[in-house]
């Protein structure tokens, strides 16, 4: 590749293939060409800035891009592509987003012919045609939506890098579903059921529904994370499919803003501080920490004791919202509470509406005049 007397140093913050040699020179590297053996041939240009560089690498894409040699063909296949940008977001993204995007590329996109086509072939038609046959398979439009975001980062990689035009992606309309919120009634008789001969498990539960933290930050929860007055919510946990095995990861929360501090409500503190001791909050018979996985199976097991209907774990969630809403707290600070970045999500996605709180709210109107 390089002359082993050079001193090569990579930038990814700069720009991919692009290097500053040891005589102060960049260099920049491009795929040129495939041979018909298959041999990917490589060129280089230079510069005495990373920006001149940059613009011939450039130039060299565009004008490789258009050759008409018939004995030499410029072929820019999905897979290659797509394992070059994996290695260019490699330091830059969570752990937890590389392994999923890498198992979206793996059990999705390669397993399709689509990753084998030049991409400077590659059309709208066939990506929707694409879409189309991963719906085929019974996956959900959210799921299919996922893996055309992930291709879609690869052909904007494709475009910046090798001047390649990205086809337009058609995403598919995806029906929201409004999730299902504990009632006041189902809320009482969970807390009643909570509250009687509490485990570690039960106060998890408890602490979600008056908090709203997902279940990740809940089962990475730690003592020391529970301090006198506030939760400090610094991590999370989950467990996510690596090639054909899955791995529990442990990792920042989902976003900066997920990074937060949420206030204990007063009657919360004496109960947390009758079960505090060291380690994980939620733990096993073992006392070892407890996997989302295995929190959400003993929460249906609960809801089930209960008589209530099925819900999810993420319903807590939702159900902490529309209480604190109902109670009457400002959107601001709930939208903190929550981790979001801004009071939109909030609104748009956390708080549901009941017929009890519009009917408060109409009550709310006067007649301006005699009636």
């Amino acid at each position: 590749m390089f002359d082993s007397q050079e001193r090569v140093i990579f930038t990814p913050k700069k720009g991919i293939n692009i290097y500053k040699r040891k005589d102060g020179r960049w260099e920049a590297r491009y795929l040129k060409s495939i041979n018909k053996d298959g041999k990917r041939l490589y060129g280089s240009v230079y510069g005495k800035s990373f920006d001149e560089a940059k613009h011939k690498q450039d130039e060299a894409i565009q004008n490789y891009s258009r050759s008409k040699n018939n004995t030499v063909r410029v072929v820019f296949e999905l897979q290659e592509i797509s394992a070059e940008w994996r290695e260019s977001i490699k330091r830059s993204v969570k752990e937890s987003t590389y392994i999923k995007y890498d198992s979206i590329i793996r059990k999705h996109i390669l397993a399709h012919h689509i990753s084998n086509i030049n991409m400077l072939n590659l059309t709208t038609k066939e990506i929707h045609e694409f879409s189309e046959q991963l719906c085929k398979k019974g996956l959900s439009a959210k799921t299919v939506n996922d893996i055309l975001v992930v291709l879609g980062l690869i052909l904007k990689y494709a475009e910046d890098i090798y001047k390649i035009p990205k086809p337009k992606i058609k995403f598919i309309n995806v029906q929201k579903k409004e999730l299902r919120v504990l009632s006041s009634q189902e809320q009482m008789v969970l807390e009643r059921f909570l509250l009687q001969g509490t485990n570690s498990y039960k106060l998890g539960i408890l602490i979600a529904l008056y908090t709203g933290i997902r279940i990740g930050e809940l089962c990475a929860l730690q003592w020391e994370d529970i301090q006198s007055d506030r939760i400090i919510i610094n991590k999370t946990v989950q467990r996510l499919k690596d090639g054909n095995k899955t791995v529990l990861s442990v990792t920042s929360p989902k976003t900066s803003s997920s990074v937060r501090d949420i206030p204990i409500p007063q009657f919360l503190k004496k109960f947390l501080e009758s079960f505090r001791e060291k380690g994980s909050v939620v733990k096993n018979r073992k006392g070892n920490s407890v996997e989302p996985r295995l929190m959400q199976m003993t929460f249906e097991k609960y809801i089930n004791e209960c008589g209530l209907a099925k819900i999810n774990f993420h319903a807590l969630r939702h159900t902490f919202a529309t209480r604190c809403v109902e109670s009457g707290f400002d959107i601001k600070s709930l939208s903190d509470i929550l981790g979001h970045s801004d009071v939109k999500t909030t609104l748009n996605r956390y708080v549901h509406s009941t017929m009890n709180q519009k009917k408060k709210n109409m009550d709310l109107l006067v007649p301006l005049a005699a009636i």
